[in-house]
């Protein structure tokens, strides 16, 4: 009984979230973060029609669900391999870009394109780039890539707004069973 109970107290926890988290997009407004970032509100239009470019491959802000808005811009900017070697989420430099699989990342040195080029996928943050607490909870939220956890050699980003901090309630639960979940919905939207 006491699980049970502790189950719906979860349930409605991660659904409270949610709702705040959508309610927060909505109220964005002007916000540039918001729409340089969410490609929310444009995913419900891309499931019936993909956005494509001009030699008929598809727009780069849908490929293979990421969240990168249509500039192709991965993290706002910031340097995948920071969060690894730093500790810590660092603005790249544009001088310092790379494209990998139609999707731009910026670098804060030479030393840091070197380090992405020889193993990508070391450095690539897990569901996309979408908010690690949102996939477990079957909705793809945008993140603050300035909130962010290391674990199991893994990135995951979290999305934090006036209401939800994403990562704060994520250290509160069972992470094994959040990182469970979200894989599989993360496997069932990215194809």
């Amino acid at each position: 009984m006491k699980n049970r109970k502790h189950s719906n107290v979860t349930v409605a926890l991660l659904s409270l979230i949610t709702v705040l988290a959508v309610a927060n997009i909505n109220w964005a407004g002007p916000n540039k973060q918001h729409q340089a970032t969410c490609d929310c509100q444009k995913n419900q239009e891309a499931s019936s029609m993909v956005s494509m470019t001009q030699d008929n491959q598809p727009g780069r802000a849908y490929i293979h669900g990421y969240n990168v808005p249509y500039t192709g811009l991965a993290l706002e900017g910031y340097s995948p391999v920071s969060y690894f070697t730093e500790g810590v989420a660092q603005k790249g430099d544009p001088q310092f870009a790379v494209d990998h699989n139609n999707v731009t990342y910026y670098f804060t040195s030479a030393k840091q394109v070197q380090q992405f080029k020889a193993n990508p996928q070391r450095y690539l943050p897990e569901y996309g780039g979408w908010c690690a607490l949102g996939m477990a909870i079957s909705e793809k939220l945008p993140i603050d890539p300035r909130l962010f956890k290391l674990a199991n050699g893994k990135l995951y980003l979290f999305l934090r707004n006036p209401k939800v901090d994403a990562l704060a309630v994520w250290n509160q639960k069972n992470e094994a069973d959040l990182i469970q979940k979200a894989d599989v919905y993360w496997k069932k939207v990215s194809g």
